[in-house]
């Protein structure tokens, strides 16, 4: 952008989210070199797990890998499964610094699993173009993610946690989500019979 006109046009027709994601996205990426990014100790398996990129729109065939990250050395089968809803930043971040789930997940013999949220840490739909303009950033929404999300666990659960209980958790925006799975994604989470 050349000039202070163009960078006001931007922001008019985008609402303020997106810089403010944007914003994030830089924050994030410049706390990756953080030497305390590890330093909780905690042991998982990263994984990857293909998403399309328009969940919304039937014709669409891109796709992407959203990564997530696995601990379940307390896990006893049919024990449920604590899911960390991923928000704005790099999931091994968050990962290391949660560390209720972590306190928690023995007594319960539970299994931890991280959701990176879409535009975030290694998840990004288009590599290094993920931030390149609004046609590239256009998928950076709170339904995507959920969605995201929601392909993710029921395909848990269809595969490796076979009909387990999840309980999601969450902190800030990525504890919105623990709500809107609630009454969004009710079917996902409870299952009769």
């Amino acid at each position: 952008l050349k000039d202070k006109q163009s960078l006001l046009a931007l922001f008019m027709m985008e609402r303020s989210f997106w810089l403010c994601a944007v914003l994030l996205q830089l924050l994030a990426i410049a706390r990756e070199g953080d030497s305390n990014l590890r330093s909780a100790g905690y042991s998982y398996q990263v994984k990857y797990f293909t998403v399309t990129v328009d969940h919304f729109n039937p014709a669409e065939t891109r796709s992407f890998q959203m990564r997530y990250l696995v601990n379940d050395t307390n896990w006893s089968k049919g024990g449920p499964v604590f899911f960390y809803t991923g928000n704005e930043g790099d999931i091994e971040w968050f990962c290391n610094n949660t560390g209720f789930m972590w306190d928690i997940a023995p007594q319960f013999g539970a299994a931890l699993i991280f959701g990176e949220h879409r535009y975030y840490g290694k998840s990004l739909p288009f590599g290094t173009e993920s931030y390149k303009d609004l046609e590239h950033i256009r998928f950076l929404t709170s339904e995507q993610a959920l969605a995201d999300y929601a392909e993710l666990l029921t395909h848990l659960r269809e595969t490796e946690f076979l009909d387990c209980p999840i309980i999601a958790f969450g902190g800030s925006y990525g504890g919105w989500f623990v709500l809107w799975y609630f009454v969004c994604m009710y079917g996902v989470f409870f299952r009769e019979g």
